[in-house]
């Protein structure tokens, strides 16, 4: 199959929040956004929402990671995706 597109999460070694955020906002190709699979790349990162609202010892107690990254994968070159995240990676 040509031209499909892919939804995943995953967690990024991060010291903080603020880490979180520099990685989202380092990303050239993917725009802050959720979608179930489109056209279009996107990424979100939605513990920073939930630590917007509360400690991040609340966080943990929920078993929520506050380290997770969702992305869903649009039509883009996939180099040119993989390049992106590796981008923002480098900067952790």
């Amino acid at each position: 199959m040509l031209n499909y597109t892919a939804l995943l999460s995953f967690e990024i070694d991060a010291k903080d929040v603020n880490d979180i955020k520099k990685f989202v906002n380092k990303l050239d190709l993917f725009k802050i956004g959720v979608s179930w699979g489109g056209h279009e790349s996107l990424v979100f990162a939605p513990n920073i929402a939930i630590l917007n609202e509360m400690t991040l010892e609340q966080a943990k107690a929920l078993n929520v990671s506050p380290y997770t990254i969702r992305i869903s994968l649009g039509l883009e070159n996939s180099e040119d995706l993989i390049n992106d995240l590796n981008d923002a990676l480098s900067i952790l």
